[in-house]
């Protein structure tokens, strides 16, 4: 089917309702911890606080990619599904790393570590969805690929290590990353996709 305006918005409501579910959740547990932060006891572990503000700026830039599938000419079922895998994936990555506040005393240190496996493993789907957008719907790989290749190797490597130094340089690393990538890619609204049009 063609890509108008109209299935256009059609087509990202899903993706982007399913995407801002990991933003409330996010948002949603910050909410909690400052409405109950006298009552609760937390332990804070840094990495853990790093990865969640990471999770929720990729959410971010998540949303803000979707304004290129403007560009794509057409779409079918296959397509559109795929589409879909990668907010799934982010809001379940996220649902592991974000604690439930259900009791008064809460461990970030254990929490991490209890969810590091599983939430590494959900983001190892995450980042080959990221590579492989563009080429499903018909245009060559993304110049982002490279950005998404080198996050998918430092996460591949948290997720068979339990050593703390290691995930502590390679998430200090996964920042840097992220910051250089809005600084090349995502300072315009369809930056990515502009670039995939010339």
């Amino acid at each position: 089917m063609e890509m108008t305006p109209s299935i256009f918005m059609f087509i990202v409501a899903l993706a982007a309702v399913v995407n801002g579910l990991g933003i409330v959740r996010i948002v949603g547990g910050l909410g909690e911890f400052m409405r109950r932060r006298e009552s609760l006891t937390v332990t804070f572990y840094w990495i853990h606080s790093a990865l969640v503000f990471f999770q929720l700026l990729i959410h971010v830039l998540l949303w803000w990619s979707f304004i290129g599938l403007r560009e794509v000419e057409s779409i079918n079922f296959l397509q559109y599904f795929f589409l879909l895998i990668g907010p799934v994936l982010l809001f379940l990555a996220t649902s592991l790393l974000v604690p439930d506040f259900t009791d008064d005393t809460v461990d970030l240190h254990a929490a991490y570590w209890r969810s590091s496996k599983s939430y590494y493993t959900i983001l190892l789907v995450f980042w080959p969805w990221v590579i492989a957008i563009w080429p499903v719907f018909g245009y060559p790989l993304a110049p982002t690929w490279k950005f998404a290749a080198c996050w998918m190797a430092m996460m591949m490597v948290m997720r068979f290590t339990r050593n703390e130094k290691v995930h502590g340089v390679l998430v200090s690393a996964v920042w840097l990353l992220t910051i250089a990538f809005i600084g090349i890619y995502a300072m315009q609204l369809g930056g990515v996709a502009s670039l995939m049009m010339e």
